[in-house]
């Protein structure tokens, strides 16, 4: 679970450019469907970003986060959407939802396929008949060591990021603030890789059907780090 410090560097320091991109991909993706969901859950909605996105396209929103210190953020922007703290993998809302989306990478934070497989069948239990499940993994082909690179906030402070491939199936995001040179604080987010095929698998298990499974939501540019899984609770 992440630290208030770091909840606060992600919020003011641009890590809500991705759930930008992403809840605009994901629009677009709906209207050339023509998918018009009523009610949307987001799983690990972070600061709520995605959350206001979807309420904006006129659907009613939930959200959860397992961090107080997100949901905190997202509480703060004063909106009508509904927030929890919760852990995915016992996360059982009431009603369901014709739309559930989990994004950011927040399945590759569980470590055990077991676990990611316990979420899914949960999913499919609030999700409507016709609804549809979309969330993102990181693609281990493309995923590796990079550089470190830096970004300044405005009261002189440093950001210094790193992402790491510790271990075959393993990544880990290095966050530290400096102040000058003085470490101010760090914080290491140690993430796992998931083999796609054996996703897919639990996916079907669970009871969906893989619509896409790709790097791109369908009818999108690729992104080449990321899946992007499109799966589907079929009508009963």
């Amino acid at each position: 679970m992440y630290s208030d410090v770091f909840c606060k560097v992600y919020d003011e320091f641009g890590w809500n450019y991705y759930p930008e991109v992403f809840g605009q991909e994901l629009l677009a993706w709906m209207d050339r469907q023509q998918i018009r969901p009523r009610s949307a859950m987001d799983l690990a909605c972070g600061t709520g970003v995605l959350c206001r996105i979807l309420q904006g396209y006129g659907i009613r929103v939930s959200g959860m986060d397992l961090s107080g210190g997100m949901i905190q953020i997202a509480r703060a922007h004063g909106t009508e959407i509904s927030y929890a703290v919760a852990d995915m993998i016992t996360f059982r809302p009431e009603g369901q939802y014709d739309l559930v989306t989990c994004t950011g990478d927040a399945l590759n934070h569980i470590p055990a396929l077991s676990d990611v497989e316990q979420i899914f069948r949960n999913v499919y239990d609030y999700t409507a008949p016709g609804g549809y499940f979309v969330f993102d993994l990181l693609n281990e082909r493309e995923v590796s060591t990079s550089e470190p690179f830096e970004m300044e906030h405005t009261d002189g402070q440093r950001i210094w990021f790193q992402m790491t491939r510790p271990g075959a199936d393993r990544v880990a995001l290095t966050i530290r603030v400096y102040e000058g040179e003085r470490l101010l604080f760090e914080e290491v987010i140690r993430e796992t890789i998931h083999e796609p095929t054996a996703v897919r698998e639990a996916l079907q298990r669970s009871g969906f059907r893989v619509v896409s499974f790709d790097d791109h939501l369908p009818g999108a540019e690729g992104h080449g780090t990321t899946w992007f899984v499109v799966a589907k609770k079929e009508d009963v």
